[in-house]
């Protein structure tokens, strides 16, 4: 585990964060708060909301789409691979 702490970088799931962002104090360094929901720089922004109708058909499509991966499955299974 130390391994991976010393040599890990930055990316999508993982960033750095100011000391600051977190650590709130008062003017005596008494401690506040600390927030623990400092967003995602390299997350999505204006994520774009569907309409119900449309949510519910990407949904069921989807649905569809792993219905069929899994016969698929089922069936090599079936063969022994």
């Amino acid at each position: 585990m130390i391994e991976w702490w010393d040599a890990r970088e930055e990316n999508e799931h993982a960033w750095k964060v100011r000391v600051d962002d977190v650590l709130k104090y008062d003017e005596n360094k008494n401690l506040l708060s600390v927030n623990l929901d400092v967003k995602n720089p390299n997350g999505k922004e204006g994520l774009e909301h569907l309409p119900p109708h449309e949510l519910a058909e990407s949904i069921l499509v989807k649905e569809k789409q792993i219905a069929e991966l899994m016969d698929e499955i089922k069936s090599l299974l079936v063969k022994g691979l």
